[in-house]
C-alpha cells in the first residue's frame, strides 16, 4: 500500500474523533453548566528523503524534501469561560457570575487545610435544594461545601464598651464589636446544613431557671422551641497543627451551666458549651429549623426565614480556583477534577466575608517573636471581589449551534475527501495489479 493510502486512513479517523467532539457539543446544546470542547488537528510524522543545504562557496542551497503521512489529533480541549445566565425560577438554583466552580462532595467530608480541597468535586451547575436532613445539595445528591455559620466563643453581651479617646481604644473597639455577636463565619471549609432546632426549654434541660423577680421566685426561660441553634468550634491538632472544627452539640442527660464569665468558659475541647449564647442541652434531637423563602445572596449567602421570623443565614458558599481552569479534568457528568494540568486549587469567599482569614480556623501567631505560628499561605481565603451569585437562574450551556454547524460542514466535507483518496489510490493498485495480464 502507499503512504497516500495510510495518511488517508489517518484523517479518516481524525475527522471521525472531530465529528464525536461536534456530536457530544449538540447533544448537550440544553445541558446546564456543559462546556463545548474544541478538537484541533495536528500534522503526523514526516519521512525526509533529501536533507536542506545552506549553500557552499560555488553551488547554492536547497531546501529538504519531505513527505508527510497525514494527520492526528492534535487536542481536544474545554473553554471554560463562563456562560449565560438562564433564569429557572428556583430560589436555590445558583448561577456563579464570573469563573470559578462549586465544590460538592459527601456529607462526612473532613476539609481542613488546602491539601484536602481536591477530595472535592467541582461543578458549574448549581442546581441546588434542601434534603430532609437540613444539608443543601444538589439534584445527584453531593452535598454543598462552603463557610457555615458557628456559635461565637467570645459572645457576652455584657462586654463594657470602650470609650473614644482611652488607651488602646481601636483594638477595645474590636474586641467589643465581636463580642456583640452571637454567631460568626467559621473557615471551616464544611458541607452547609441548616441549623438544629432548639427543644422545648424545661427545667431538666436547663431551659428553665429559677430567678427571683419582686420577692417572687419564677421559672425564666432561656431560649425559645424553635430556634436556631448553631454549631460550636471545637479544637483539634493534626500535624502540629491546630484547627477549629464545627461541632453541632448533642443531646446529654447532663445539665451543662453556661459560665457568666466568658473567661471560666468551657474547655473547647470537650462536648459543652463554649458561648453564653447557646446551650448544648437545647437540642432534643436531629431535627432542624424548617426555613421558609431560601435564597442565594450576591456575596454567597444562604438565607432563609425561621418559623419565629428571624432571617437566618446558614453560611456562605466557597467558590474554587484553579492555576488554570481549562485544565481540569471531566470525570462523571457536570463533575471536573483537579488533576494534572489544572495546577493548584485555591478557596476563595466572596464579597470579602473572609478576607484576611485561612481555612480551618487557623490564626496566626506573632506572641512569641523567635517561634511565631504562620499557617500555610495556599490556606489563605482568596476574597473575590469581581465574581458574584445569582439566585434563581443557572448556568446555560456553551455551545454555539452556529458553530458547530459549520465545523460539521468542514469535517464532512474532510472526511470525505479522504476517502476521495482512498478510493484513487485503490484504483491506482488496481492499474498496477493488472500490469501483468
Amino acid at each position: 500500500m502507499t503512504g497516500a493510502m495510510y495518511a488517508a486512513i489517518g484523517g479518516l479517523k481524525s475527522h471521525m474523533t472531530k465529528l464525536n467532539v461536534i456530536g457530544n457539543n449538540i447533544a448537550n446544546v440544553n445541558t446546564y453548566g456543559y462546556k463545548a470542547q474544541r478538537m484541533t488537528f495536528m500534522e503526523s510524522m514526516y519521512t525526509t528523503s533529501r536533507s536542506g543545504s545552506n549553500g557552499g562557496a560555488t553551488a547554492g542551497g536547497n531546501n529538504p524534501s519531505q513527505v508527510g503521512y497525514g494527520c492526528s489529533v492534535g487536542s481536544i480541549d474545554l473553554n471554560m469561560s463562563p456562560s449565560t445566565y438562564a433564569p429557572t425560577g428556583t430560589g436555590l438554583d445558583t448561577y456563579i457570575d464570573g469563573e470559578g466552580f462549586f465544590m460538592v462532595g459527601d456529607k462526612d467530608g473532613n476539609i481542613l487545610s488546602n491539601s484536602d480541597v481536591k477530595k472535592l468535586d467541582l461543578t458549574r451547575v448549581g442546581d441546588f435544594w434542601q434534603d430532609a436532613d437540613g444539608y443543601i445539595c444538589n439534584r445527584q445528591g453531593k452535598v454543598l461545601y462552603g463557610f457555615a455559620m458557628v456559635q461565637n466563643p467570645d459572645y457576652n453581651p455584657n462586654y463594657p464598651k470602650p470609650t473614644e479617646g482611652d488607651a488602646d481604644y481601636a483594638t477595645e473597639l474590636e474586641k467589643y464589636n465581636l463580642a456583640q455577636k452571637e454567631t460568626i463565619v467559621s473557615t471551616q471549609l464544611a458541607p452547609l446544613r441548616v441549623p438544629l432546632s432548639a427543644a422545648a426549654p424545661t427545667e431538666a434541660n436547663g431551659g428553665l431557671k429559677k430567678e427571683t423577680v419582686d420577692g417572687k421566685e419564677v421559672l425564666s426561660p432561656q431560649w425559645e422551641e424553635g430556634e436556631p441553634v448553631y454549631p460550636y468550634l471545637q479544637t483539634t491538632i493534626v500535624d502540629k497543627v491546630t484547627y477549629k472544627q464545627n461541632v453541632f452539640a448533642k443531646p446529654t442527660d447532663e445539665i451543662v451551666e453556661i459560665p457568666d464569665d466568658p473567661a471560666d468558659k468551657a474547655d473547647e475541647g470537650t462536648r459543652t458549651a463554649v458561648a453564653l449564647n447557646t446551650d448544648p442541652n437545647a437540642v432534643s434531637n436531629v431535627l432542624h429549623v424548617q426555613l421558609k423563602s431560601m435564597g442565594v445572596e450576591k456575596n454567597g449567602a444562604i438565607t432563609g426565614t425561621a418559623p419565629n421570623g428571624d432571617t437566618v443565614i446558614l453560611g456562605y458558599i466557597a467558590i474554587a480556583n484553579c492555576d488554570s481552569p481549562d485544565g481540569v479534568t471531566h470525570i462523571d457528568g457536570p463533575y471536573y477534577k483537579a488533576m494534572g494540568g489544572a495546577g493548584n486549587v485555591r478557596v476563595s469567599a466572596l464579597g470579602g466575608v473572609l478576607e484576611g482569614k485561612y481555612l480551618g480556623n487557623q490564626v496566626m501567631d506573632t506572641t512569641d517573636p523567635d517561634n511565631p505560628v504562620v499557617p500555610d499561605p495556599a490556606d489563605a481565603i482568596l476574597n473575590e471581589k469581581d465574581v458574584e451569585t445569582r439566585k434563581g437562574g443557572l448556568e446555560a450551556s456553551s455551545t454555539d449551534i452556529a458553530e458547530e454547524f459549520s465545523q460539521m460542514i468542514t469535517t464532512q466535507r474532510g472526511y470525505q475527501a479522504n476517502t476521495r483518496i482512498i478510493t484513487v489510490t485503490d484504483s491506482m493498485l488496481e492499474e498496477l495489479v493488472n500490469m501483468k495480464r
